[in-house]
């Protein structure tokens, strides 16, 4: 064991980390320290060089480090001399950086493999130029191979190459941020730490789970079809995986001119966070809304995609981006609402979470555009919120609309029958028009909006349907004519009851009214419109 000095870091501010770095210096072969004190809110550097790699790799491992990373958001980088060297020979930026002379806490004087940064940027110039055009080499080259793919066709290959590619972005990012790159990690990964010093990065990559992304599990599926020799047809994808990768590249080029700026003046530039106001007008309603929503549910984005008003009432529509939103969840956010603010206002709150939008985009994407645009946000949680990965070119198409048109058609005449049978025989008709009203709207704003609404109230889904075309609107007397309060009398009867009916001829008679005209008017839209005139037979 090493006898030495008292060694002091008043540099470092931080007396456990001097306490651990005066332990290193005598159990280990230490050559430098190299601290740079970060001003912004990313973390500071300590680079300590050590002789042997394998020392390296062990004291790497040590959980003081990550403690310290928690901590203090001190980042420590072990680096064994013969790479520390290398990288310097190479021009690497980060090293010339962050082992500026005006950085050094510790050196020992005994050792020849010492590293001294004595050029200036005069004379790291070209050096620099080198190592930047050597990305870019690569980086067009891998380009250039995609982009042969695609033109091919070869859609399994072009995403496994896009994997190749964005895996080169990440570990470039890595070696500029922290001076090392993680070889062995998985693309989630490599993308999870990175986040901690380029927060941006959540912005281009949608989550499937909490550490999983959408993007890098499409090029595991296209990876197993390759081996499996399938085909995985997803060339919709391709523009969103190129903007995503095209992210990355421009953040690497931030980097290196970040970096670029650093060494030519000699100190750290004051990044400060600009935060942008929010200059739309503000509105009571709108306050009271989001305030109930977030103590009710944890919510990434809301939208407020649709606004109004009809006679004295004003209905607000509201998407939200969640996780754990179900219908019961909307539906007491709605009476908390109503509560609150009176019957004014009526809310028509949908709510999905973010990687089940972007999985159902193939069907929803016309729907989920016209609704996710700066304009309509009203509240997000983070500055960092991913972008979807939209299908370019998307060509909306309506998927099984014949499972849902037929079973509304033969409901309605299944209604039909009862109403027109002699003896007045109504048992089960209010259960079976609640059934009726329901697959229309969900039947009528599929077709128009391409969107299929969960099994929302009936209030809701008539709600979207005057969203999805306003002239339905034409229908709401003969719901405000019907002889009870229509929305309550519709939800009572969502579900079975062992009871004899009450019903009458002229109740069943408005219900007949409205079975009838507005199954005409689906079949207009579905069947007159030409959009499943092979299933008409049916």
């Amino acid at each position: 064991m090493k006898t030495s000095e008292k060694l002091l870091f008043p540099k470092l501010e931080n007396e456990f980390l001097e306490n651990i770095l005066r332990q290193l210096v005598n159990q280990h072969n230490i050559i430098q320290m190299f601290f740079t004190k970060q001003p912004s809110s990313v973390y500071s550097y300590l680079l300590i060089h050590i002789e042997k790699n394998m020392d390296a790799q062990e004291l790497q491992q040590n959980k003081w480090v990550k403690k310290v990373r928690n901590l203090y958001q001190i980042d420590v980088y072990f680096i064994y001399s013969t790479r520390l060297h290398h990288l310097f020979s190479l021009g690497h930026p980060f090293i010339e950086f962050y082992c500026q002379p005006s950085a050094l806490i510790y050196q020992n004087k005994e050792s020849e493999d010492s590293l001294v940064v004595t050029r200036d940027w005069k004379k790291f110039k070209k050096r620099f130029n080198v190592f930047q055009d050597h990305f870019y080499h690569d980086h067009d080259l891998h380009k250039s191979q995609v982009q042969n793919l695609i033109s091919e066709g070869c859609s399994n290959s072009v995403f496994t190459s896009y994997a190749r590619l964005i895996e080169y972005d990440l570990e470039y990012l890595e070696e500029l941020y922290s001076g090392n790159k993680s070889a062995l990690l998985s693309l989630d990964d490599k993308i999870n730490n990175l986040i901690e010093y380029i927060p941006d990065i959540q912005k281009y990559f949608v989550r499937n789970s909490h550490n999983k992304y959408y993007l890098t599990d499409l090029f595991a599926k296209a990876k197993e079809a390759t081996a499996d020799d399938d085909a995985i047809y997803r060339n919709e994808m391709y523009e969103a995986v190129g903007i995503a990768e095209q992210s990355l590249y421009r953040l690497i080029e931030e980097r290196l001119d970040e970096l670029k700026k650093l060494i030519k003046k000699g100190s750290f530039e004051r990044h400060e966070v600009v935060c942008q106001a929010n200059d739309k007008p503000k509105d009571i309603i709108l306050e009271i809304e989001i305030e109930t929503i977030l103590n009710s549910v944890e919510v990434e984005q809301i939208y407020l995609y649709h606004q109004i008003t009809y006679g004295e009432k004003t209905t607000y529509y509201l998407l939200l981006i969640a996780t754990g939103a179900g219908n019961e969840k909307l539906r007491l956010i709605n009476q908390s609402l109503k509560s609150k603010i009176g019957g004014k206002y009526d809310f028509v709150l949908l709510s999905h979470s973010r990687s089940w939008i972007q999985t159902n985009l193939y069907q929803h994407q016309s729907f989920f555009t016209s609704i996710i645009q700066g304009k309509y946000l009203i509240h997000s949680s983070s500055n960092y919120h991913p972008e979807f990965h939209w299908e370019i070119p998307h060509n909306p198409y309506h998927a099984d609309l014949h499972f849902y048109y037929k079973p509304t058609k033969d409901i309605a005449f299944q209604f039909f029958a009862i109403v027109n049978n002699t003896k007045e025989n109504y048992q089960g008709l209010d259960s079976l028009f609640t059934l009726f009203f329901m697959s229309f709207c969900r039947t009528y704003i599929f077709v128009k909006t391409y969107y299929l609404p969960n099994y929302l109230s009936n209030q809701t889904l008539w709600q979207l349907c005057i969203y999805a075309d306003a002239d339905i609107r034409k229908y709401n007397y003969l719901i405000e004519q019907f002889w009870t309060d229509f929305f309550p009398y519709l939800d009572r009867h969502m579900t079975l009851n062992h009871k004899l009916s009450k019903l009458n001829k002229e109740e069943v008679d408005q219900m007949n009214v409205i079975v009838e005209k507005l199954m005409y008017e689906l079949h207009n839209l579905v069947i007159e419109d030409g959009l499943l005139l092979s299933f008409e037979q049916d």
